[in-house]
């Protein structure tokens, strides 16, 4: 009966239009009389076995329109999500967790939110974290990272929605859901800046042991995915930056498997730059000014 308050007050349209139907005004006289059943019986009068491709797949109904599984990220949004996202009692699991945060990435990605270098990470991330904690604790000298982490750091995961970006080159920060204790949720917000961990948690506790394996972790996935900071083409590095940094593109783009690459990208541009026919007036209608005397000096 919650449910149908709930429904009533975020679509009062369709609310109505059901509530006068022939077949559901009988189960709308429940909720609107306030009268207690059983939340089993309300979901066998509201919701109907299709035809559909799956066996024993169920479809919600309301206002006489099927509301079918939607593909979200990781996971569908079905009757059984939305049954549970609606039931207060129930708690939240990793692929619903997984979904929210894959629409956080992709509200980034797509400049809905005007968010600049966040990550938002997954809960699939975060029990890898957990279990490679172990391998680390058992051999902290001779541990090697797990291959499947080095690809969160790079952005190729979370796989959906993934972004390419490259921690603590094109992100500051990550967020980060968290299952503790067995059965509780909190959050984490990892800087890159300021090397820190903060820690949302609606229970109050000071201290959740699981932190020390994002402490130890994370550092050594970043080391490990940095581009080389050192170009043999200090110059041509420099100005590729300028570029790269002026246009928000990844500083990422520059490094030296590509450096040859961006010499042959600079001879372009000011090839390309000479022959504009804009330019080319400005240039002819150069005048020096005052100030400049008629000794060039070069810096070496």
């Amino acid at each position: 009966m919650e449910h149908i308050r709930d429904l009533k007050k975020a679509m009062s349209a369709e609310y109505n239009d059901v509530k006068i139907d022939p077949v559901f005004k009988h189960i709308m006289a429940i909720a609107e009389n306030k009268l207690k059943l059983s939340g089993k019986l309300v979901d066998s009068f509201l919701c109907k076995q299709l035809i559909t491709s799956k066996m024993h797949e169920k479809w919600f109904v309301f206002a006489r329109t099927p509301l079918r599984p939607l593909r979200i990220g990781p996971t569908m949004l079905d009757a059984e999500i939305g049954t549970l996202l609606m039931d207060r009692t129930e708690w939240l699991h990793n692929l619903e967790i997984d979904a929210k945060m894959y629409v956080f990435r992709e509200r980034t990605s797509l400049k809905r939110w005007e968010l600049h270098r966040v990550a938002f990470m997954s809960a699939v991330f975060s029990n890898m974290i957990k279990k490679e904690y172990e391998s680390f604790k058992a051999g902290i000298r001779k541990y090697k990272l797990h291959h499947l982490l080095l690809p969160y750091g790079k952005g190729v995961l979370p796989p959906h929605g993934r972004t390419q970006e490259i921690w603590n080159v094109d992100v500051d920060r990550l967020y980060v859901p968290v299952h503790v204790s067995g059965n509780h949720w909190i959050a984490l917000c990892i800087s890159f800046v300021t090397r820190s961990i903060d820690v949302f948690d609606c229970s109050g506790r000071k201290r959740y042991k699981e932190l020390d394996a994002f402490a130890n972790l994370v550092p050594r996935i970043v080391k490990a995915v940095q581009p080389p900071r050192y170009h043999k083409d200090f110059n041509v590095a420099a100005y590729t930056f300028i570029e790269c940094h002026s246009l928000g593109l990844k500083l990422s783009l520059v490094n030296d498997g590509n450096i040859k690459e961006a010499r042959h990208k600079v001879l372009w541009d000011l090839w390309e730059a000479a022959n504009d026919p804009e330019l080319v007036d400005r240039m002819s209608n150069y005048e020096p000014p005052e100030c400049l005397s008629s000794t060039v000096e070069e810096i070496m």
